[in-house]
This record gives structure tokens, C-alpha cells and sequence, in this order.
């Protein structure tokens, strides 16, 4: 008797053990994080490991079909029960988890590493895919990540939403010992100035964007953002993307956004390019002094707007404004605007120049919005279309605006050409004969037969004596229109 009980007992735990065939194939899965982060900025080569936990949710046993990088070219290594890089049919109980080990090896010092390295690890069953990401640094350099965090309510489902972003809170200078990589919101607030020196190298990760001053309350101090470079060492503001591909690919990051809480912001000697807005500028100015100076800039290449400003104040000179995918320069609601020797160029559908006084409310009511300035002297607006300035104005609100001694291309059944002043010394639909625009040096040329030669206003050009590449404009007979002058 006593043996069939020790045989009926084993019976009972053979037959309560679960089969190996019992696992379910499933991905009710989740990750102890959202991603796998490297922040240790490498100065030497070197590697770390890092480890994350995969939960099963669920209440019985699951098996993971595949499990592996998603890139085959990858800095990064896994290890999943022992398993490097690749594993099959790992089985997790009910309610368990298991451990995944990752690894990252990075050399700092080659130049041809990108600024981030991303992967992620796959995880799939019966068809269906989870991701998580993978990021590590790839070069030594300053990288601006979330350090703080507001709480917004979304009027779309009035819903509190958590906005993370990089807080500058006091006066702050950038310089270039190191490139500096944004990733995410990088907001200039509290009064804070952010000076950036000259030859600073400015990435922005996808989405990511430089705002100054706080936009979701009004404030009385107001920030403001300084990017110094000069002639012979200018700065770059472009996306952290470096290989060859993503050189000229538009929309790789947000925008360079000041808001109605900046003020006395300048940007000289940069380039900006392949963003969604190269500059967005918010509300008029109280001062006497311009919300944005900008000289000899380069806006290139951004999927929507070179600059956008509404309803504000700038004083743009000796920039090149170009292939922008909307508009070069929208002008929109108003403000006061000097655009003096610059290019305003483009190649596709829309207007190099639109301009407005007036906007529509939610309600679809026209709110008007003087424009007091709109001033174009010694500048360029061309482009593959018959009429390159769009005009949309109310009649009830003022619209000023002038073009002189300037280079544009307009339907003359559009726009009243002869109206002297408006159109003052005005070369109409001629070629300017710029070369070199497809240059990624951006080396920009005159042909020695463009009409620009020697048909600027002289008496402007006395207060602005240098090009954008700093060559003096008034040594000969008269200045050049443009931002460029004729050397010979």
C-alpha cells in the first residue's frame, strides 16, 4: 500500500508539469523601458553593458519566436540566454520576465561615426513585430537631453500631456571645442541669453527643435538667442544625420522657433539648413530695436519655410534664401520687415515671397494686422514661376511695401509694375545668372553678364559696405544686387 502511494504521488507531479508544447506563441509583452540609452560620452574607445528586462503579462506561458538586432551593421551587441545577437523560442512563464544584455562599442575620435548610433532589437511571433530602441553617442560632443518637464492641457481631448524638453534658465555660452547635439526641445527661458560662438556645428535629432523663451505663458522677461559667426569661421545648424544620403534631404529636424517671449535675437554667419522651418518668428516686437537681425546667412533646403514670421520685426541683410520647399520668406499677418542684398530664390511650385496683412480666427473672421514695412532694396526674388511674389491683403488694414533697386519676377497682369512707388528701379523677369546653387559649399557666383552687376542703390550699400562673403561692394563703379558681389 505504501508503494502505490509514492507511485500515485509522482503520477500527480508528472502529470501537473507543463510541456514544453504548452507554451503559447504570443507578444503580450512589455519592456522595464521604452529604450536603451548610452549617455556615457566616450573619450577614448570604449564599451559598456546595459540590461532591460521583457515582462509576460499574460497568465500563462508564451514563447518568443525571434529575437535579434534590427540591423545588421550595428555598434551594438545583445545577449538573450546566452544567445549573442540572435535567439529562437525563448520561453517566458506566466507572469515572468527575463534579462536581455546589451552592449555598445564606440570609437569618439572617428570623424565618420555618426553623432548617434540607433538600433533597435526585434522581437518577433506569428507575424507580429515589437521594437525596442537602441541609442548611444557616437562622436565626443555636448549633447542637450531632457532635464525638465511641463505639464500642457490638449485642448484636442483635454487631456494633461507631459512636455519634456533641455531648460536653459540663465545666460549661457556655446563653443566650439566640441559639436553640440540637441536632441528633443531645447527651450531658452526665464530671461536667459544663449551666446554661440563662432564655428560652432549645431546638430538637431529628427523632430528636435532650438525655441526661445517660454511659449505656453507670457512672461516679462525675455530671452534671447545670440549665433555669432564671423566671415572666416562661420556656424552650421543642420541635422545630426552626417552621412551622404541625408546631405541635401529636406524636414530632418524641427525649427529654430522665437517666440513672443524672445527678444534682440541675432544669427549672423550661419548656415541653416534641412529642417521643417528654418526660422519661425512669433508677435511684434515692443522695442524700437528688431525682434531678429540676421546677416549673411545662408537658409537652405527646409520642407516648408526659409523664415516665417508673424506679425513681427526683422532686419534681414546680405542673406541667401533658397530652395525652400514652400516659401522662402512668408511674411504673415503684418510687421515690419528690411530686406536689404538679399537672394530670395526658388525652384518649385510656390512663391518665393508671399506676404499678408491679416489672418482668420478659428471663427473664419479676418483679423487685421498692419503691415507697416515690408522694404526690399538691392535684393533678389526670382524663381521658376511667372510671379514669385504673392501678395494677400484686406483693404481695411495697411500694407507697405517697397521694392527698390531690386531684381524680381512678377506677372505685371498681377502686380502694378509701374506703380514707381512700389516698384523703384526694379529689373523685372530677368535671369539674375547666379551660379553655383547646387554647390553644397554653397560658393555662390555672378555670371559676368547678370543684370545685377553694378545696379544696387549706393547709398545703401555705403552701410553695408561687405558681401556675404565679406568682399567689399563699393570699390567699383556700383554695388551688385544681391548678396553676392562681383569679384574679378
Amino acid at each position: 500500500m505504501k508503494n502505490y502511494k509514492i507511485i500515485f504521488i509522482i503520477l500527480i507531479l508528472i502529470s501537473c508539469r507543463k510541456d514544453i508544447n504548452d507554451f503559447k506563441k504570443s507578444l503580450n509583452i512589455s519592456f522595464s523601458t521604452d529604450s536603451v540609452m548610452f549617455d556615457t560620452i566616450f573619450t577614448t574607445t570604449g564599451s559598456i553593458t546595459k540590461k532591460f528586462s521583457v515582462y509576460n503579462n499574460s497568465n500563462y506561458d508564451i514563447k518568443i519566436d525571434e529575437i535579434n538586432l534590427a540591423s545588421s551593421n550595428s555598434p551594438f551587441r545583445i545577449n538573450v540566454d546566452g544567445n549573442e545577437n540572435y535567439a529562437s523560442n525563448i520561453n517566458i512563464r506566466a507572469n515572468d520576465s527575463i534579462f536581455i544584455f546589451v552592449e555598445v562599442t564606440i570609437n569618439p575620435n572617428n570623424s565618420n561615426n555618426p553623432l548617434i548610433h540607433l538600433d533597435s532589437i526585434s522581437f518577433r511571433s506569428r507575424n507580429k513585430s515589437k521594437y525596442l530602441k537602441l541609442i548611444a553617442w557616437g562622436q565626443d560632443a555636448h549633447f542637450h537631453t531632457s532635464n525638465s518637464y511641463i505639464l500642457i492641457e490638449n485642448s484636442e481631448n483635454s487631456q494633461i500631456d507631459t512636455f519634456h524638453y533641455h531648460k536653459i534658465s540663465q545666460n549661457s555660452t556655446w563653443t566650439n571645442d566640441k559639436p553640440h547635439v540637441i536632441i528633443g526641445n531645447l527651450i531658452i527661458e526665464n530671461g536667459a541669453t544663449l551666446e554661440i560662438l563662432d564655428g560652432v556645428k549645431i546638430y538637431l535629432h529628427y523632430n528636435s527643435n532650438i525655441i526661445v523663451g517660454e511659449f505656453w505663458e507670457s512672461i516679462n522677461n525675455k530671452s534671447s538667442i545670440k549665433i555669432n559667426g564671423n566671415y572666416y569661421n562661420s556656424i552650421q545648424i543642420t541635422s545630426d544625420r552626417l552621412d551622404e544620403y541625408y546631405n541635401e534631404l529636406p524636414g530632418q529636424w524641427g525649427k529654430i522657433w522665437l517666440t513672443s517671449n524672445s527678444d534682440n535675437n541675432e544669427i549672423t554667419n550661419t548656415l541653416i539648413k534641412n529642417g521643417q522651418i528654418g526660422i519661425h518668428i512669433d508677435t511684434i516686437s515692443q522695442n524700437i530695436s528688431p525682434k531678429l537681425k540676421i546677416e549673411n546667412c545662408v537658409i537652405t533646403n527646409h520642407s516648408y519655410y526659409g523664415i516665417l514670421s508673424y506679425s513681427s520685426k526683422i532686419e534681414a541683410i546680405n542673406c541667401f534664401i533658397f530652395n525652400n520647399l514652400i516659401n522662402n520668406v512668408f511674411l504673415f499677418a503684418g510687421g515690419d520687415y528690411n530686406f536689404i542684398h538679399c537672394n530670395l530664390l526658388s525652384n518649385n511650385q510656390y512663391p518665393s515671397l508671399r506676404m499678408s496683412n491679416f489672418y482668420e480666427d478659428i471663427f473664419g473672421n479676418e483679423q487685421i494686422r498692419p503691415m507697416i514695412n515690408a522694404n526690399f532694396i538691392n535684393t533678389v526674388v526670382y524663381g521658376n514661376l511667372e510671379n514669385e511674389i504673392f501678395i494677400e491683403k484686406t483693404e481695411f488694414g495697411d500694407f507697405n511695401y517697397l521694392f527698390k533697386n531690386s531684381l524680381v519676377k512678377v506677372d505685371p497682369n498681377t502686380l502694378d509694375t509701374s506703380n514707381y512707388e512700389v516698384f523703384s528701379n526694379v529689373i523685372f523677369n530677368q535671369n539674375p545668372r547666379i551660379l553655383n546653387l547646387q554647390n553644397i559649399e554653397y560658393d555662390f557666383q555672378i555670371d559676368s553678364i547678370s543684370p545685377l552687376i553694378n545696379s544696387g542703390d549706393n547709398q545703401i550699400s555705403i552701410l553695408y559696405p561687405n558681401d556675404i562673403f565679406g568682399n567689399n561692394r563699393i570699390n567699383d563703379k556700383a554695388p551688385d544686387i544681391g548678396a553676392i558681389e562681383k569679384v574679378y
